[in-house]
């Protein structure tokens, strides 16, 4: 073959394109196979680039350019002469992003339709649509000064706002946040929000002091003087407030997702309009209790050992330790028993 182009390779599993650092050789130098030809840089690494044959070489985007995944990056000819219309087609190209070239082919575009781009990304697609579709009043509206403020800057419509999502840093961030994943897939065979897929459970609890053995979602909002035993477990999207006064949880307590546990409430300050204080009280979890997702405790509450709340229970009051719980407002519906070393929730008639 009189001439070949030396593609862009792909090194990161999320990369659309390579950016162009430095060529290591001239245009029209003769190069052997395996010499370095050029520096690329991909979302993982600066990349050297050797050249795939011996030949003739024409490098086909200027430093600083990016250059499609399976782009020609350059050609090398058999012979030194001019770059065939071949190539010429590709350095005058422009860089189209896989979704973007999708899109176009749908829609029957062509770069033609992008002549003043040199990056074609899924938003001018679309834009370019949009004004053959008729929607040019919508088009021109998008382009107008927008109104939209976010830290004290003023955003503006027209910005590629898709381009972060090609910066290395993020493609960095989502191979490793996709690495952490597979190890959770692979280890546990599960999947967890982003907090605790970064920060381990026990560690938090550590952290904190409660006991050994315990383990607190990172989506737990804990606040102020919360006092946990040992071998705990405390869900997601839990809150544990201790702000203003002592939350006690004894050993073996699991607190379902969802779960709130309050030591105040606001409701007659909110309804006096700030004249009533913040209501207060010690509220206390014995030991070895389950409270069951998406059930609230109130302030001031007190559950004995052993006791079992029901999905969805509004708490409020004190109860003695074995209490079989449900309701809203939640009352005591019956026992549990603890026999041979099993759990037994026994409901009381009523009467």
């Amino acid at each position: 073959m009189d001439q070949e182009l030396l593609k862009a390779p792909r090194e990161g599993a999320s990369d659309d394109t390579v950016k162009v650092v430095r060529w290591l050789v001239a245009q029209g130098a003769r190069v052997a196979r395996g010499e370095p030809v050029v520096e690329i840089e991909t979302s993982k690494a600066a990349i050297v680039i050797e050249a795939h044959r011996d030949g003739f070489f024409t490098p086909l985007a200027a430093p600083g350019q990016r250059v499609e995944i399976g782009a020609g990056l350059a050609a090398i000819s058999d012979t030194p002469r001019a770059v065939t219309a071949a190539a010429v087609a590709v350095l005058s190209g422009i860089t189209i992003s896989h979704k973007a070239r999708a899109l176009m082919q749908l829609h029957g575009l062509t770069e033609s339709d992008f002549p003043k781009l040199p990056v074609v990304r899924v938003i001018d697609v679309e834009r370019e649509v949009a004004l053959r579709s008729g929607g040019r009043q919508a088009a021109v509206s998008a382009g107008a000064k927008s109104t939209q403020r976010f830290l004290g800057e003023t955003l503006d419509p027209s910005f590629d706002w898709d381009a972060v999502l090609a910066e290395g840093s993020h493609l960095r961030l989502q191979e490793h946040l996709t690495a952490l994943r597979k190890r959770l897939k692979t280890k546990y065979q599960r999947h967890v929000p982003l907090g605790t897929l970064l920060h381990d459970r026990w560690d938090l609890a550590r952290e904190y002091g409660f006991g050994g053995g315990t383990s607190v979602f990172d989506e737990c909002l804990i606040l102020g003087d919360v006092q946990m035993g040992k071998q705990c477990w405390v869900g997601p999207y839990t809150i544990l407030d201790g702000a203003h006064s002592p939350l006690t949880i004894g050993d073996y307590t699991s607190i379902g997702s969802g779960c709130h546990v309050y030591t105040h409430n606001t409701i007659e300050r909110t309804l006096t309009g700030g004249q009533a204080p913040t209501f207060t009280r010690p509220t206390s979890i014995g030991r070895c209790c389950f409270l069951s997702p998406l059930c609230i405790v109130g302030p001031g509450s007190a559950l004995g050992d052993h006791s079992f709340v029901a999905a969805g229970s509004f708490v409020q009051g004190e109860f003695p330790s074995h209490s079989f719980l449900a309701g809203n407002p939640a009352r005591r519906v019956g026992r549990v028993e603890i026999r041979d070393g099993r759990a037994l929730l026994v409901r009381e008639q009523d009467g």
